[in-house]
């Protein structure tokens, strides 16, 4: 009861506890006086139980047998069991972490970064809009209308009407914003702590939902955003490579083929090992989060795989908005890192199976299948060529390509095609 260990206490091991108490109390080992302030203690910590159940279970009488000292529950002879309420039957806790107040300002600086998390999250659509070089379909404003509309009633849920428990606080309320965007960012990306959860079944309903909810919006909204920055990265990255062609210079460069860039993964490593660094100073040096430099460690790598055990968590206010951003950017480095490295190690195995292939025998094939025994090629034959020899068209299906030339001739025409048959057949219906 001293170390309020009471505050988890889950209903199953109710009953368990009350044998064994009872078992201790009869011990012959007990001083003289010391089975009534023992049952005194019992009871005291089963009537201040944090849980519904427990304070149910504490109604029980208890006895005490004058003669032996033995401590017993009455037992009705039936089965108890008991139910959790939809909803909370009580005020709310009282129990609030203590904020950082700006002077002169009506928001607390936890208040006003949480904040910040919530704008950051609704302008994603906005990003999208920016990086995206096409115009966006109805889809995506559905989407983004969707995403927003999602965001501000969660929140307001969240901090208004649903009650959570938590080993942060005793009892059951409303999220602050600052435990909101926190929980949120758990659900985004799927770090999963559980050191703060719903209450009631009501409460935990409406939180499943919007986990599928969520998932849904935003795994499909940041894909594509990803997907859109590392597009224009490897257009950056790629800036130099794909500078204008000279007659001069050969097709293709056989050497380029056996090289696997390191520079992608080491910057995608670089990026992750930074804000793994970041986390683990601060849930080392933040007042009131003191971590030692192992527990740092052990909770930046197991936040950042969203594996979440939740051996460690956030225990400030402070700390709280900071995991909120510190996971979603997190996550994302790591994601970016695996991602890397996968196409790194597919890279380095398909030059590998290049170094042991016969490129030369290779090359003379495609030349063999396009000229055959001639000693030189035509301008059609030499786009024949440069395409089997660039894109991996193989010859068969170059031939398949002439076959349907050959279909669609106009009869007198001199090996021509009409346009407008062309348009009829080839193009797509209307």
């Amino acid at each position: 009861h001293k170390l309020g260990l009471h505050h988890w206490v889950s209903p199953c091991h109710l009953s368990a506890m009350k044998h064994l108490f009872a078992l201790v109390l009869a011990s012959p080992l007990t001083w003289p006086g010391s089975r009534d302030l023992a049952a005194a203690e019992v009871v005291k910590v089963l009537r201040h139980a944090g849980h519904h159940e427990a304070r149910e279970a504490a109604a029980e009488p208890i006895h005490v047998d004058p003669e032996t000292g033995r401590f017993e529950f009455e037992d009705s002879g039936e089965p108890t069991t008991t139910t959790q309420p939809w909803t909370a039957t009580e005020p709310d806790s009282t129990d609030f972490n203590e904020e950082t107040a700006i002077p002169g300002f009506p928001y607390t600086v936890e208040q006003t970064i949480a904040g910040l998390y919530c704008l950051m999250l609704t302008s994603t659509p906005l990003i999208l809009a920016a990086l995206a070089d096409k115009g966006l379909t109805r889809a995506h404003m559905l989407e983004s209308v969707t995403l927003v509309a999602w965001l501000g009633s969660v929140v307001f849920l969240f901090t208004f009407v649903l009650k959570f428990q938590s080993v942060h606080w005793t009892g059951y309320r409303p999220l602050t914003l600052p435990e909101c965007v926190y929980l949120l960012s758990q659900i985004v990306t799927t770090v999963g702590y559980g050191d703060i959860t719903p209450a009631f079944p009501r409460g935990q309903v409406w939180v499943g939902f919007n986990v599928i909810l969520v998932l849904c919006l935003y795994g499909s909204i940041i894909c594509e955003v990803v997907g859109m920055v590392q597009e224009r990265v490897a257009k950056a990255l790629a800036g130099n490579s794909n500078q204008q062609r000279v007659p001069e210079q050969p097709l293709k460069d056989w050497a380029a083929e056996l090289v696997v860039a390191k520079a992608p993964l080491a910057k995608s490593a670089a990026s992750f090992t930074l804000v793994a660094t970041i986390g683990v100073f601060f849930w080392h040096y933040y007042p009131g989060e003191g971590k030692t430099w192992l527990q740092a460690v052990y909770m930046s790598v197991i936040t950042l795989s969203t594996v979440g055990f939740g051996a460690f968590s956030a225990t400030t206010e402070g700390g709280k908005v900071f995991g909120a951003f510190w996971m979603l950017f997190g996550v994302g480095s790591l994601g970016a890192l695996i991602s890397t490295f996968i196409q790194t190690m597919m890279e380095e195995k398909q030059a590998e199976r290049r170094r042991l292939t016969d490129v030369r025998g290779e090359f003379q094939g495609i030349v063999k299948d396009v000229a055959g025994t001639s000693g030189s090629m035509d301008k059609s034959q030499f786009f024949k060529f440069a395409l089997m020899l660039l894109k991996d068209v193989d010859h068969e299906q170059l031939q398949a390509i002439e076959s349907r030339f050959e279909q669609l001739l106009n009869k007198g025409d001199e090996r021509l095609v009409r346009r407008t048959k062309l348009v009829d057949i080839e193009g797509p219906t209307l």
